[in-house]
């Protein structure tokens, strides 16, 4: 099983992300346009600028990707020839951005499709331009002030619900959540979702196992922090063969101390966990285990209830990003490839 060393300055964006950051630090990516007609995105960004008084971004339907990276306030999607690839955008990024659907010859049909799919409005684009213009600016108006809005609200809830509102999980939630979104494989997620539980719970043995297209699990990534290299495989293999379904059976955030606990989670494989505690839980969406993830270290240095809320964001957010990259994926593929298994690299990544 090889060992890959994590790297520190490792940039976290797609490469189409890192060649458009020049153009962003100029204009910013408040808009973005996307558009795989050249003339329509050439009206749509030059009366962006005209309205905005600067250019937005501009991707194809091939570098939408990049919008995880780019976090813009509105998005101007171009209607495409048969219409299949704006709804593919607008199912994968639904609830994510404000997006609006432009097109010259929308029909009563891709109107109802568009409201159905979370879009926010539509742009027609058989209209002057001055009037093109001015619908831009509403729209551009209108997406600012709510994402200003909603960047003001935890602020202004931290201060006003100290009580009821835990700042740690809300800036859990804002950190994890930006690195996550930034990953759009899953060996690179799983080794962010490690490093970034080093950083915010300190040293622990982890294992994250993905399930396969059978009834078993896969091990997708891992930290060893105190366990023998010699005996590191086997401890892997029994966790995964005992720990992980148990997880599938019960995904709920588990806390296991004390050895009748580890009997239970782990029957006549308890003994490799001999004088430790463990924290087991599952990264779901929409119902949908997408990953088994099981921690364990000494009991001397106990998951605290701090330890254990902070685990639960981050488990929320992993199922999330992981239900994204699936989508991702598959959008990729012919749908007759939708439920084969992908090849996987027989090595997972050590985060740490």
């Amino acid at each position: 099983m090889t060992q890959a060393a994590p790297d520190p300055h490792k940039k976290r964006r797609t490469a189409a992300a890192r060649m458009t950051h020049a153009a962003t630090a100029l204009t910013g990516s408040r808009v973005v346009v996307v558009a795989d007609q050249r003339d329509v995105s050439r009206l749509l960004a030059s009366q962006t600028r005209a309205a905005l008084g600067s250019l937005p971004v501009v991707l194809t339907f091939d570098e939408a990707d990049d919008l995880f990276a780019l976090r813009p306030d509105l998005v101007l999607v171009a209607s495409d020839e048969d219409g299949t690839r704006w709804r593919e955008l607008a199912r994968e990024f639904e609830g994510q951005f404000r997006l609006v659907l432009a097109s010259a010859d929308a029909t009563l049909e891709d109107a109802a499709d568009a409201m159905r799919l979370g879009m926010s409005d539509m742009l027609l684009l058989d209209c002057t331009k001055r009037v093109l213009a001015e619908r831009i600016a509403a729209m551009a108006a209108e997406a600012f002030r709510r994402a200003e809005k909603q960047a003001a609200k935890p602020l202004a809830l931290s201060v006003a619900c100290e009580d009821s509102i835990d700042t740690d999980l809300v800036t859990v939630r804002a950190e994890f959540g930006v690195l996550a979104r930034l990953e759009l494989d899953v060996e690179s997620l799983l080794r962010t979702t490690l490093e970034y539980v080093l950083h915010k719970i300190g040293p622990t043995n982890a294992a994250v196992f993905l399930p396969t297209a059978g009834e078993d699990f896969t091990l997708g990534a891992y930290v060893n922090y105190d366990c023998p290299r010699d005996c590191v495989d086997m401890l892997l293999d029994h966790v995964g063969a005992t720990i992980a379904p148990a997880i599938e059976a019960d995904p709920a955030m588990r806390v296991h101390r004390g050895d009748d606990a580890l009997d239970e989670l782990m029957g006549e494989h308890a003994a490799w966990l001999t004088g430790c505690e463990a924290v087991t839980f599952a990264a779901e969406h929409e119902g949908e285990m997408l990953a088994a993830v099981a921690l364990f270290r000494d009991d001397r240095d106990p998951f605290d209830s701090s330890i254990v809320r902070r685990l639960g964001v981050i488990g929320e957010v992993l199922g999330e990003q992981l239900a994204r990259i699936v989508r991702v994926h598959h959008r990729h593929l012919p749908k007759d490839h939708w439920d084969k298994p992908e090849e996987r690299n027989e090595d997972p990544p050590l985060a740490a």
